[in-house]
């Protein structure tokens, strides 16, 4: 009973063990990119894109001098072009890979949430690291939780390692 009344969050590299040992400069103009809205069977839920960017621009925004979130969503050379043109160090480009938003308290459905997170250096383009993160509301709650707040929490403590 106690593990269905914690949000559970998981982040996983994807890019090799060679990512893992990235640190990144605080100082760096970090540029972060819009996914598509996320799905979930036939539903798609409008504007979260602009909060998962949102979200990534606000855990980097802890640790990063200065941060800047892109207007719209874009093809990833369109994000690279602007990144490089806004001055970037870093270009951030988040993917929505399941995005599911269930009311909790009432149908004992967990919320869903995840996200790939590729870094990559504006100045080359090179990969440096890329991530999943994911997260599951809690089952047993007497609110609802949202798939934004699930990744707020995940992507502070991600966020926050690679600095």
């Amino acid at each position: 009973m106690l593990a269905s009344c914690s949000a559970k969050y998981t982040v996983s590299q994807s890019a090799g063990t060679e990512a893992s040992a990235v640190r990144l400069d605080r100082s760096k103009l970090v540029y972060v990119g819009v996914p598509e809205d996320g799905a979930y069977g036939e539903r798609v839920y409008g504007g979260s894109g602009q909060a998962v960017a949102q979200a990534v621009a606000n855990a980097f925004s802890q640790v990063a001098a200065r941060v800047r979130v892109a207007d719209r969503p874009a093809k990833l050379e369109e994000t690279l072009a602007a990144g490089k043109s806004a001055g970037a160090g870093y270009i951030v480009v988040p993917v929505i890979t399941h995005w599911e938003h269930r009311n909790t308290a009432w149908s004992g459905i967990p919320s869903r949430m995840a996200i790939r997170v590729a870094i990559l250096d504006a100045a080359n383009r090179a990969e440096l690291t890329s991530s999943a993160v994911e997260g599951r509301s809690r089952i047993v709650s007497w609110t609802a939780t949202s798939p934004e707040s699930l990744l707020r929490a995940a992507l502070s403590e991600y966020v926050r390692s690679l600095y």
